[in-house]
């Protein structure tokens, strides 16, 4: 099954993480956008995941997939956000890369 609308979806929900002032860590991470761009990143981040599952499962099922990999990245980043927020912002970048990569192969 492939993994990238979930990967993507995590780094969505990051970006999106980034608007709210609470999750905006004090000493800022390296590159991070400002909440506007933050907040556009987002969005196109879900909109080229939900692209993603439609290409890969077809219109249909690719929907159903969506849905289920953002749930499961939606939990996952909001369990490492509440126990790492740091580490849970900056994984948003290798995922992805690793969504990039899965892509290609």
């Amino acid at each position: 099954m492939p993994l990238e609308p979930g990967l993507i979806g995590y780094a969505a929900f990051a970006s999106l993480a980034l608007v709210i002032k609470k999750h905006r860590p004090a000493p800022p991470l390296p590159a991070m956008p400002s909440p506007q761009v933050a907040r556009v990143m987002g969005w196109m981040l879900l909109i080229v995941s939900a692209i993603n599952a439609m290409l890969r499962f077809g219109p249909a099922i690719g929907v159903v997939a969506w849905i289920g990999q953002l749930c499961i990245a939606g939990a996952v980043f909001v369990l490492c956000l509440a126990w790492q927020p740091r580490m849970a912002l900056a994984a948003a970048i290798p995922a992805l890369v690793l969504a990039a990569g899965l892509s290609l192969a």
